[in-house]
């Protein structure tokens, strides 16, 4: 069988994980070489969650070493701050006062009071308009980045064409309400050879392998006849040889105007066996067609 690697790699000395993760990613890990710091992909790339949680820890950091500096200072060069009461509320009075500076909202009743608080103060207020400047860049790119929001169906399934044909299928829609144009699929399966652990690949040619629109579901479905790599595989099969049915999916975004890509792979505790698919889409009492995601892994046992 001739081998289409798609650039993950065939010779191994052990078996591997699959290749591609339910989230896209690829199942590969780095290390050694030239160390390369990247914080702006970093920044783009992570979760929501971190993202902000990383910005107000830089955030109170920052104005916590400019609060200890007005401190080193002295609080004497900043007219307007209570006498001193201990440690603790200088360094938090000296912080309010950061925070007014770094964020240009004003000093009101603390203002710097000699030729050394107002160079740091300064210096804080540049710190502050550059940070803002690029947490708000890191803001836009966030959002502005395009990313498609496929939603694959969670299981695929080894089901039969109306002249009994044996077909495999599975099943994706476009979980946002924007329009997806000009979709194209391409799908290949992963082998692994049992005594060497090398891999090999194979295309799996489908029924229709592009669409116009996705307003609703789209079913690919690869025919299992004697032309498919996967012919005469049962179940037992696909585990012994650690088929990973990988799929990449590329359409025209039309909000962004862009193009936008999705992977999704499935191994064999991922495949159905004699199953079929329940329509996920029906029509409501208004005459318009409703698409129901919930219902995308709804399967059933062949009749």
């Amino acid at each position: 069988m001739a081998s289409l690697d798609p650039g993950i790699g065939e010779k191994f000395s052990q078996r591997t994980q699959r290749a591609i993760n339910h989230d896209g990613s690829f199942n590969v890990r780095r290390r050694g070489g030239p160390p390369i710091h990247d914080p702006y992909q970093r920044l783009i790339l992570m979760p929501w969650g971190r993202f902000f949680t990383e910005v107000g820890v830089l955030f109170l950091l920052l104005n916590a070493a400019f609060a200890l500096a007005y401190m080193a200072l002295g609080l004497e060069n900043l007219p307007g701050v209570a006498a001193p009461h201990g440690w603790v509320q200088d360094f938090l009075s000296a912080l309010f006062f950061s925070v007014q500076t770094f964020t240009s909202v004003g000093y009101g009743h603390v203002y710097p009071g000699s030729n050394g608080a107002g160079a740091l103060s300064s210096l804080e207020a540049l710190v502050g308009v550059l940070t803002f400047a690029l947490a708000t860049g890191l803001l836009y790119g966030r959002f502005s980045r395009p990313t498609a929001r496929i939603l694959f169906s969670r299981v695929a399934i080894v089901s039969r064409q109306p002249n009994g044909q044996p077909c495999l299928q599975f099943r994706v829609a476009n979980r946002r309400a924007n329009i997806l144009i000009e979709l194209t699929a391409q799908v290949i399966v992963k082998f692994t050879d049992a005594a060497t652990k090398n891999i090999s690949y194979a295309a799996l040619p489908l029924e229709r392998d592009a669409v116009s629109f996705l307003p609703l579901t789209w079913t690919l479905v690869h025919d299992l006849g004697p032309g498919s790599p996967l012919h005469g595989l049962q179940a037992a099969d696909y585990a012994a040889r650690d088929v990973e049915i990988i799929v990449m999916l590329k359409s025209y975004d039309d909000t962004f105007a862009q193009d936008v890509y999705s992977r999704y792979s499935y191994i064999p505790s991922e495949i159905a066996w004699h199953r079929r698919f329940r329509r996920a889409y029906d029509v409501a009492s208004d005459g318009i067609a409703e698409v129901n995601l919930d219902a995308l892994d709804d399967t059933e046992e062949l009749s």
